[in-house]
C-alpha cells in the first residue's frame, strides 16, 4: 500500500509504502533449551540437570504456538538532500520483553542519503557484523548462533570503488543486543568506554558471486577496567539459477552482544593485586544449500568452537567468573562446542509462505578451567521441529 503525504509548510513531499507480514509460528522441542521470547527465537539446548531423584530435569519436551513474529514497517522515500536521495525506514513487531504480555519492538529505525558512489545511513539497523549471505531457514534465529544476530543504533558509510567493489565503515552503539558483564547485560559497559565498536570492510558483488570480509573492534568498561576485543568474518555466496550455496566463517572475541556462545573472564595479578579482564575467543562457521523459488528446499550446517582466553583466567577456590552466554555460574560448566544440521522445506506464493524445518543442535558441555576451555565434556542433543505460516503485504 502506497500513501503520499505531503508537508506544504516546508514545501516537502514524501512517499510512505507500508509493508510487512502476519505470521504464526509452530514449535516442538525434544529438551529445555535456552531461548528467547517464549521459545519462538531458539539458541541451544540446556546441559544436564540431575534432581534429587537423579533425573535430567532438563530432558523435558516442550510445544508452542505464537503470532509474535508478526510484523509491520514503512519504507519513506523522500526529496533529494544535500545533492542525494533520501530516504528511511521504521520497522517493528511484537516480539517485545514480556512474559504472555506482548509488547511492540522496534526492529529498524534509519534515515539514509544515497549519492552516486557513497550511502550513509543513521540510526538502528542491522550490525554490519550481519552482513549480506544470511541462511534460508524458517527459524527467526537466521542461523544464530553460528550466524552473528545484532541490531543496534549506528552512523555507517558504505562507498562504492569500482561497480561491483564497496568498502563499507561504521561507528555502532549497543541498545537491544548487548555485552554481558558484572551487572548482567546491559549496554553501559561499551557506553562507559566512550569508543563506539567500531567496523571496517569490503564486499564483492557479481553476476554469481558475493563475496566480503570485516574487522570489527570493541572497548568495553565493566568497572574501573577496560576489555578491547576484535572480530573478524568472512562471507561468500554463489547462485546459479535455482540453486545458492552460502558459507559463513567469525573468529572473535567477547560477541555475547552478537549472541554467540562467548563472552570474557576475570584475571588475577599476583604481582601487583589487581584484578583484569581476559576475552573468550571463538570461531564460528556455517554453509547453507539453498535449491528451488515456489518450491525451496535447504541444508543448514553450523559449527562453533570455544578457543578458551587469551589469558589465563582467576582460579578463586575453585569459582572461575566468566561473562558469557553459554556458561553457568553454579555448575561452572561452559560450552566446548556446537553443532547444528537443518533440513528446510519452503512453499512461496506472492503473498504467502508455508515452511516446515526439523532441527538438530548438539552441544558438548564442560568444566571450565583456567585456560577457558572445558573438561570432562559430554554432549546433549535437541530436536526441534517448526512449522510456520505468513501472509505478506
Amino acid at each position: 500500500m502506497t500513501v503520499i503525504n505531503s508537508l506544504s509548510a516546508q514545501n516537502t513531499k514524501a512517499t510512505l509504502e507500508l509493508y510487512g507480514f502476519v505470521r504464526n509460528d509452530f514449535y516442538y522441542n525434544s529438551r529445555q533449551c535456552e531461548e528467547g521470547i517464549d521459545g519462538v527465537f531458539h539458541f541451544y539446548p540446556k546441559p544436564i540437570r540431575l534432581d534429587n531423584s537423579g533425573q535430567d530435569e532438563n530432558a523435558v519436551p516442550q510445544a508452542n504456538m505464537l503470532s509474535i513474529a508478526t510484523r509491520v514497517g514503512l519504507n519513506i522515500k523522500g526529496q533529494p538532500i544535500l545533492g542525494a536521495q533520501s530516504s528511511g525506514k521504521i520497522e517493528a513487531d511484537f516480539a517485545g520483553f514480556g512474559v504472555a504480555n506482548y509488547v511492540v519492538r522496534i526492529r529498524h529505525a534509519y534515515m539514509q542519503l544515497k549519492w552516486e558512489e557513497s550511502t550513509l545511513q543513521i540510526g538502528q539497523n542491522w550490525h554490519p557484523m550481519w552482513g549480506s549471505v544470511i541462511p534460508v531457514t524458517v527459524s527467526l534465529n537466521a542461523g544464530m548462533p553460528f550466524q552473528p544476530f545484532n541490531r543496534s543504533p549506528q552512523l555507517r558509510i558504505t562507498h562504492n570503488l569500482k561497480e561491483n567493489f564497496a568498502l563499507t565503515g561504521a561507528a555502532v552503539y549497543q541498545m537491544q543486543y548487548t555485552s554481558s558483564g558484572p551487572k548482567g547485560f546491559s549496554p553501559n559497559y561499551l557506553r562507559n568506554s566512550l569508543i563506539p565498536e567500531l567496523f571496517g570492510g569490503f564486499e564483492y558483488k557479481g553476476e554469481h558471486w558475493v563475496t566480503g570480509a570485516g574487522v570489527d573492534m570493541k572497548v568495553i568498561k565493566p568497572d574501573d577496567k577496560s576489555l578491547s576485543s576484535i572480530s573478524a568474518i568472512a562471507y561468500s555466496q554463489f547462485t546459479q539459477d535455482k540453486f545458492t550455496a552460502k558459507a559463513r566463517l567469525t573468529v572473535g572475541q567477547n560477541l555475547s552482544d552478537q549472541l554467540l556462545a562467548n563472552g570474557y573472564g576475570k584475571t588475577y595479578n599476583s604481582s601487583t593485586g589487581e584484578y583484569g579482564y581476559t576475552n573468550q575467543k571463538i570461531i564460528s562457521s556455517w554453509v547453507n544449500l539453498v535449491y528451488g523459488r515456489k518450491w525451496q528446499i535447504s541444508l543448514f550446517g553450523g559449527y562453533a568452537q570455544n578457543l578458551g582466553s587469551s589469558m589465563p583466567l582467576h582460579n578463586d577456590n575453585g569459582r572461575i567468573t566468566i561473562y558469557s552466554r553459554g556458561f553457568y555460574t553454579d555448575t561452572q560448566e561452559m560450552i566446548s562446542s556446537m553443532f547444528r544440521v537443518s533440513p528446510t522445506l519452503i512453499y512461496n506464493l506472492s503473498n504467502f509462505s508455508f515452511g516446515v524445518e526439523y532441527n538438530l543442535t548438539g552441544v558438548t558441555y564442560g568444566t571450565i578451567q583456567t585456560n577457558g576451555k572445558t573438561t570432562q565434556n559430554y554432549t546433549v542433543n535437541n530436536h526441534r521441529i517448526i512449522g510456520s505460516v505468513s501472509y505478506y503485504f
